[in-house]
Parts: structure tokens; C-alpha cells; sequence
């Protein structure tokens, strides 16, 4: 059915929703493209954050995010799906809609906090944009609210 399904994390729970989603599609024998996009940390001359210490902090972050996104994909790899990783760094619905491009994707499925109001508009919604200029079809996935008590 899907031969190349992209799927953007932030490795929040709404993008594990979206993972599990996104096995479940490749279980019919697509492969699943696992990525994460990692944003540039500013570099200033002075203070706090300089120049060493934004390097260090980009290097830490890299670091995390590959072995996050492998513990990922030995999951899915172990369920006997094809799976692999990418790590892109830039603004992250661009990277992400340029790597479904890149890739030939068939579908991304990017999970989505389902943020309304004010805080779409301070945050913004990187799955908004993905719908609006995916060059292919994007399933959002939301976390299912929690049970009423």
C-alpha cells in the first residue's frame, strides 16, 4: 500500500501515538523513514551561551537524539519491520517536507498535540505546516485523551 512512510518525532508521546500508527501501516511491508530534526542552537559571542558551550550543547543533543531514534528503529526492526533513521538540523516542518521530497514518500504521519487558540498561535503547529506543503498525503495522529475520572 505505502512503499516509503516518513515519520517525524519529537519523541513526545503524541509522536510515539504517531509511530505505533506508522508500524502498524508498514506492517504491510512499506519501510518506515524514523526522523528527527534537530534546531540550530544560536550562537552568541558572550554570556552564558557562547559560542563553546552552544557547540557542546548542539554535540549532546546529537548525540541523544541518534541513539534515541536507534532505540527506535531496533524496536520496529524486531517486530520485523523495515525501518531507518535520519537526523536533519534546521527548522523542522521544512526538513521534514523536504525529506518526504528527498525520499519519494508515500505518506508522513506526524503526530500532533492538537494545540488550539493562543497556544497554536505563540507555538505554532510544525504538523500544520506539514499538511499545508507536504509534496504527499500526512496522516496526523493525536494521543487519545485520558479517561474521565
Amino acid at each position: 500500500m505505502f512503499q516509503r512512510i516518513v515519520v517525524p518525532t519529537d519523541f513526545s508521546d503524541c509522536s510515539q501515538e504517531a509511530w505505533s500508527m506508522a508500524k502498524r501501516l508498514g506492517a504491510a511491508g512499506g519501510e518506515l523513514i524514523l526522523a528527527h530534526v534537530l534546531t540550530e542552537v544560536p550562537r552568541f559571542g558572550e554570556g552564558f551561551l557562547n559560542v563553546q558551550s552552544a557547540s557542546e550543547i548542539e554535540a549532546a543533543a546529537r548525540t541523544w537524539a541518534t541513539a534515541a531514534l536507534e532505540d527506535w528503529i531496533a524496536e520496529a526492526r524486531v517486530e520485523g519491520l523495515t525501518a531507518r533513521a535520519m537526523l536533519r538540523t534546521g527548522v523542522p516542518y521544512q526538513e521534514i517536507v523536504g525529506l518526504a521530497r528527498d525520499e519519494r514518500a508515500d505518506l508522513i504521519v506526524i503526530g500532533t498535540h492538537g494545540r488550539g487558540g493562543m497556544n497554536r498561535v505563540l507555538l505554532g503547529s510544525v504538523a500544520d505546516r506539514v499538511v499545508r506543503l507536504a509534496p504527499c498525503p500526512v496522516l496526523t495522529v493525536r494521543r487519545p485523551p485520558a479517561p474521565a475520572r
